[in-house]
């Protein structure tokens, strides 16, 4: 069956739809002036609360932003100065990360300055409270974005600082594992002289043959190739 053809005068005596609501709307306003005043304030309110609340979290984020700068200049200084810095310096550096750290935790900004105060505190030799820090940092947006190796081989490091032979070599073990962790070459190195300072000779030769195995070209080819004589000797 053929579709039939609406005529010119049919469709323009169809009634428009949005004209027809518009034209609605209209009179309600008309009729409840009350109601439709504070349906525009609500919807003023919800704009103004968006609005502000975006505001407010650009403000904090580039104020978070600027702040771990500053405090991250000043590490960067130190770390490249040529005499070590003062306990006076260490704790003015501690103290920028760690507000930082405090007054944004959720943000960015907030999670480095938390790493960062780890880094400050295990300068000052103070690895428990370094080893503190660098375990809620498992917590942080760190490992989603795929710095979990990042933040295992400092956990790992400052086990070892800390004479927890045990709990370091289980990491850095774990490191080794890991194919796409930027720090294998030195988790092998790890796990072999954490095997030493065990008294281990047996499994450090295995793990330094391991490493010079994989790693022959590595910058201390030399001293692995020496312990790994030494050791067979003593074997």
């Amino acid at each position: 069956m053929a579709e039939k053809k609406i005529s010119r005068k049919e469709l323009v005596s169809e009634p428009d739809e949005f004209i027809t609501y518009t034209g609605r709307a209209i009179e309600y306003v008309r009729e409840n002036p009350g109601h439709a005043v504070a349906a525009v304030a609500v919807v003023l309110i919800i704009v103004v609360a968006v609005s502000g609340y975006f505001w407010y979290q650009k403000s904090q984020s580039l104020t978070s932003h600027n702040a771990f700068e500053r405090a991250w200049r000043q590490y960067e200084a130190m770390t490249a100065a040529t005499e070590p810095p003062s306990a006076e310096k260490l704790d003015q550096l501690f103290s920028a990360f760690d507000q930082v750290a405090k007054l944004y935790p959720s943000l960015p900004a907030g999670e480095k300055a938390l790493l960062y105060s780890g880094h400050v505190l295990y300068r000052k030799k103070d690895y428990q409270a370094a080893l503190e820090r660098y375990n809620k940092m498992q917590n942080t947006s760190f490992v989603k974005r795929g710095l979990g190796p990042m933040i295992l081989y400092h956990v790992a490091e400052t086990r070892l600082a800390l004479k927890d032979y045990e709990q370091a070599v289980v990491m850095f073990d774990q490191l080794t594992k890991d194919k796409d962790s930027p720090y294998k070459r030195e988790a092998y190195g790890s796990v072999a002289r954490i095997y030493e300072l065990m008294k281990k000779d047996k499994e450090a030769l295995q793990a330094y043959r391991q490493y010079l195995k994989l790693f022959p070209e590595a910058p201390d080819a030399s001293y692995v190739k020496a312990r790994i004589a030494d050791l067979s000797v003593q074997g």
